[in-house]
């Protein structure tokens, strides 16, 4: 490593004074502390590793490692390679700032002191510098840049520095030719001059043993960082082969969801047109049954009103046949046995109120003719079971029968003269509101 020139900075002259007038001076910048600690942890982790990785060598990096017990899963602490030392100590001190110490005595004995170190640099002055360093020859720069200094005095600073320079570049050949020709003891002389080779060809030795390490390091730097390059590759072609794959099997999916889906619809539509004729079958069925009950419910009918008329014929007769009333002395002509059919015990006299003939209207003569066959009905036995008399909520003593789906035959009735009021006709909906009404009365 090049010596470093320690030079004390000198206070900066003052100028621009007038008189009875002070600048006012600017607060000084800081400069790095005494024991040259750095935050490292502020930086990012690939900008710490790398700096790292520039900065120490690699037995560095690995004793580090060891030091702080540090370790990769699925890796041995001594296989790990340089990259990947550097990775985890960045880790470990962004993780933990404290444990950056034995970081920082590893640069402060492998770096020095910083350069600059006494002298606060500004933002654009660390950019040259660092420009400078990442040059082919950084002494060079440096030289360059102080020759090349308005000022006698920063030119100066450079004398002290070439000066050591040539010592230690020219010193042995020019202590050689002040020396002249070898006088004296020529063993002497023949001695010198092989110490003289011996420490040159240590020098060259040493220098060739620092440039093989640098040379040994940056191999290895560059075959971790192509054996890096290549495990990403792999890593990236394997990703993008199951990528593809992955893709394959969803399209897979989707064609065979499709194929399902349409399946799927055609046995609905297949299912749907089963049952719509099926249904269809049902309800023929039904109105056909339906058709056949409404036969057998109009022969009823008709034998009902055949009734109907027989019993008005007799009825009719009756009241003639008691019109006519016998002579005096004359004896009522004998009754035919069996001639007069007995009533039953649980017959009543229909007695059809004002308010049914009302609301007959507005019915067809369909619903007219069941509400006179049940109300006969109902004269002849009000228990019969095909009536289905049920007692009005609320009413005591009135009741109703279903004439239709949705017609009721209301009706009252007394015990004691053996009669039923036929009181109304109406829609089962209307119950409620007849009921309501009822109440007023």
């Amino acid at each position: 490593m090049a010596p470093r020139l320690r030079n004390v900075p000198k206070e900066p002259a003052t100028a621009g004074k007038a008189a009875g007038t002070r600048r006012p001076r600017r607060a000084p910048k800081a400069v790095p502390a005494a024991d040259f600690d750095a935050p490292l942890h502020e930086l990012g982790r690939d900008a710490l590793s790398v700096f790292l990785y520039v900065a120490l060598v690699p037995d560095e990096t690995s004793r580090l490692v060891k030091d702080l017990g540090l370790s990769q899963p699925g890796f041995r602490q001594e296989a790990l390679g340089d990259v990947q030392r550097c990775d985890l100590l960045a880790d470990e001190i962004r993780a933990v700032p404290e444990r950056r110490a034995p970081v920082i005595a590893t640069l402060r004995q492998a770096l020095e002191r910083p350069a600059l170190a006494r002298w606060p640099l500004a933002a654009d002055a660390a950019a040259d510098l660092l420009d400078a360093s990442l040059g082919d020859a950084p002494a060079a720069l440096a030289l360059w840049r102080v020759l090349a200094d308005p000022a006698v005095e920063v030119r100066a600073q450079a004398l002290p520095f070439l000066d050591r320079l040539a010592k230690q570049y020219y010193a042995p050949e020019a202590e050689a030719d002040r020396a002249g020709p070898a006088t004296g003891d020529p063993l002497e002389t023949t001695r010198r001059e092989a110490a003289e080779l011996r420490r040159r060809l240590e020098d060259a030795e040493h220098k060739l043993e620092h440039a093989e390490a640098r040379a040994e390091s940056q191999r290895k730097k560059s075959e971790e960082a192509r054996d890096k390059l290549q495990a990403w590759l792999k890593e990236a072609r394997a990703r993008e082969a199951q990528a593809i794959d992955e893709a394959a099997r969803a399209r897979a999916a989707a064609e065979s969801a499709q194929h399902e889906q349409a399946r799927a619809e055609a046995e609905l539509a297949a299912a749907r047109a089963q049952d719509a004729a099926a249904e269809a079958l049902r309800l023929r069925g039904a109105v056909k049954d339906l058709e056949a009950r409404a036969g057998a419910l109009e022969s009823r009918l008709e034998r009902a009103r055949a009734r109907e008329r027989e019993l008005v014929e007799d009825l009719e007769r009756a009241q003639s046949a008691a019109r006519e009333v016998p002579p005096e002395g004359a004896t009522a002509p004998p009754v035919e046995e069996g001639g007069l059919e007995e009533a039953p015990a649980t017959w009543l006299m229909p007695v059809f109120t004002r308010e049914f003939y009302d609301s007959l209207a507005g019915w067809d003569r369909r619903v007219q003719r069941a509400a006179f066959k049940q109300a006969a009905l109902l004269a002849q036995d009000h228990r019969h079971p095909s009536l289905r008399a049920l007692p009005l909520e609320g009413l005591p003593g009135y009741y109703r029968v279903r004439v239709a789906t949705d017609v009721r035959l209301l009706y009252r009735r007394a015990e004691r003269q053996n009669t039923v009021e036929i009181l109304s006709l109406i829609d089962r909906e209307d119950l409620d509101r007849y009921i309501k009404q009822a109440k007023t009365r």
